[in-house]
Parts: C-alpha cells; sequence; structure tokens
C-alpha cells in the first residue's frame, strides 16, 4: 500500500485507530453478534465475537473495546458497552489476529429498566398458572430474536388473564429484547438455576435453550416441587414457538451458534409423525432433563436427591397440543407428571 493510500484508509477514524491502520500484516475482519447497532440511552449490551478459520467460527476471547466518543457510548467491563447519551459513534473491537469497526447510534428515548432479584433471595413462587420467560435477551445465544414474537404474545395473554409473568434474566447477557419490561417478578439467574419452591397448576416456560437453559429451569421447577410434595399433579407447558434451541435434530445437521437460533415449532415440523416428533425431539429433552441431573454439572451445589430418585413412582405424561398422546413413564395413576408440547395453534 503506497503511503498516500495509507492516509486516505484512516481518514474520518480517530487516533486511536491510527496504529491498527499502519499494521505490517493485514488483520482479518471480526465477526461480531448480535447485529445490533442502535441502542436507546441506559441499555447495557455484550456482543460476542468471532474470527473464521478455514471457514468455521472461532470465538475470539481476548479482544478490546475502544468508543471513539465516550460520552456517548462506555465501555463497563471487557465485554459490555452502555449507552449513556444520545449521539453516534464508532466502537473499535480489537485482538491480536483481527478487528471490526462498528458505527454505533444511541437514541434518547430510554427503555425503562427490569428491577431483577438475585434467585437466591426469592423462596417462592404461587399462583394458579404461572408463565417463565428465560433469557430473552439478544445479545446471548438468541441473537435474531426469533422467540420474540411468541414471548411477546403469551407476555400479553397472561397479563390480559391476570396471571403471574417471571422473567429469569442475566447479569452477563443483558440486553432483553420483550416488548413488555414489567413482569410480576424478575431474577437473576445464569443458567436459569434456582431452588425457589413453586407452586402452581400449570407453569409455560418460554425463552431460553430447549436442551440447556429451558431444560435446566424446568429440572429445578420440578425438582422442588417434588420434593415439597405438595401436589400429585403437575403440569408443564413448554410453548413450542417461543422457544429457541440449536437446529440439531435432523441426522447429520449442525448448525451451532453463531448461526441463528431455531424455534422449538420448527424442529418439531420438520419431523413427518407425531411418533417421530416424540422420539427425535422430545426423547432426548425428556432423558436429559430426568438423567443429567444438573444438565452440563452447573450448578456444583444443585439441591439433592438426584431428580431420577425423586421421579421415581410417578407416571409420566407426553402430549401435543393438549391431547396426551405418549406415556414416557408408567407409576403410580394418581400421580402424573404431565409436558405439554403446545404450538401457537393450540394456544399455550
Amino acid at each position: 500500500m503506497t503511503g498516500r493510500g495509507l492516509v486516505l484508509s484512516c481518514l474520518g477514524v480517530s487516533a486511536i485507530f491510527v496504529i491498527a491502520c499502519g499494521a505490517g500484516t493485514p488483520l482479518a475482519q471480526l465477526e461480531v453478534y448480535p447485529d445490533q447497532t442502535r441502542l436507546r440511552v441506559g441499555e447495557l449490551i455484550r456482543y460476542s465475537v468471532y474470527q473464521r478459520k478455514a471457514g468455521a467460527p472461532i470465538r475470539v476471547e481476548d479482544y478490546t473495546l475502544t468508543p471513539t466518543d465516550p460520552t456517548v457510548i462506555r465501555v463497563v467491563d471487557a465485554w459490555q458497552l452502555e449507552a449513556i447519551s444520545p449521539g453516534r459513534t464508532e466502537v473499535l473491537v480489537r485482538s491480536e489476529t483481527g478487528e471490526r469497526i462498528l458505527s454505533l447510534d444511541v437514541d434518547p428515548e430510554a427503555r425503562p429498566p427490569i428491577p431483577a432479584t438475585p434467585h437466591t433471595e426469592v423462596d417462592r413462587i404461587v399462583g394458579e398458572e404461572l408463565l417463565f420467560v428465560g433469557h430473552a435477551n439478544q445479545d446471548g445465544f438468541d441473537h435474531t430474536a426469533v422467540a420474540k414474537p411468541g414471548i411477546d404474545r403469551l407476555v400479553r395473554e397472561f397479563k390480559a388473564r391476570g396471571h403471574p409473568v417471571i422473567y429469569f434474566v442475566s447479569d452477563e447477557f443483558p440486553y432483553w429484547y420483550t416488548d413488555d419490561r414489567q413482569p410480576d417478578l424478575a431474577i437473576v439467574s445464569e443458567g436459569q438455576e434456582h431452588e425457589i419452591l413453586v407452586d402452581a397448576e400449570r407453569i409455560v416456560f418460554t425463552g431460553g435453550d430447549y436442551m440447556f437453559c429451558t431444560l435446566r429451569n424446568a429440572q429445578m421447577t420440578l425438582h422442588g416441587m417434588l420434593k415439597a410434595s405438595k401436589r400429585n399433579r403437575i403440569h408443564f407447558v413448554l410453548a413450542t414457538d417461543a422457544i429457541w434451541a440449536v437446529d440439531t435434530f435432523i441426522p447429520g445437521r449442525l448448525r451451532p451458534y453463531p448461526a441463528p437460533m431455531a424455534l422449538l415449532d420448527h424442529l418439531l415440523s420438520e419431523h413427518p409423525s407425531r411418533q417421530d416428533r416424540y422420539e427425535r425431539v422430545v426423547v432426548p429433552f425428556m432423558e436429559r432433563l430426568i438423567g443429567d441431573y444438573p444438565v452440563i454439572g452447573y450448578p456444583a451445589n444443585a439441591p439433592e436427591p438426584a431428580l431420577e430418585e425423586l421421579v421415581g413412582g410417578w407416571t409420566i405424561e407426553v402430549a401435543f397440543d393438549n391431547a396426551v398422546t405418549h406415556l414416557y413413564r408408567r407409576g403410580d395413576p394418581n400421580k402424573v407428571i404431565r409436558f405439554d408440547f403446545v404450538s401457537n395453534r393450540a394456544k399455550a
């Protein structure tokens, strides 16, 4: 590159970028997720950074964030940014091997914050019906917000019927994408882990990863309900248009993050029969829920005994759209745990 070309390539960029522009070895173009460059005053966001090697995305852990105008965007810690005043600024994302410049716009209209309580400070949640919304954050793994329409629909419906709405939020990934920011209760839980005693006729799960965080919430909730021994019937509903997952339930296909997540609805619909949907998508969930407690060993101090021990003797039913179709485990007919996989067509 000629000296003149070098100068031109750096024009209009703050002096903090000149070193990067003048490096002898060209830096790779980093990929930054989510593709969210418009914030409102007061919002926080954590970006995930990747670099392509041989066509495969490799996560970059060691990088820096440098805004050209720190009065518009400030760096909270090594990964999080906060919008603090209206305006536009560029942020240099840089590692030893790559870089990316983000142009961020900050709108003056602030969104109301979601005051949240650590899960360790909540003892009990009671209600006839409860809606759990887990990890509806765009800076987490659902970076295209595929579960947002389903979650927003259910939040509206539950509020209209006067039933409690509970958010499980993350401090690590704070960019919450629901339209509604006023739940009845917001709980801080990085992996949807909790030891809260839940007492309800029916619990609807939304948000979070089907095989990880949502599953963990179901594990912990079920564990507490079984241990309390207050109910002989437990009814969990998984809203299939409001839960996301890695697109991996078709043999030979694996599309992990940063590929967009797929709705549970989509994963089920790709199988031609109800039996296939049950065997390929539901049974792996049930096996992991009961046999891998707590999922992937988190939290390390999960309450005892093992969930497998507590479900002993219970009948476990699996239903699609409110019609019982499969008996996952046979046990006492008077002690029933029911898992309903409900689509928007049947209404959760």
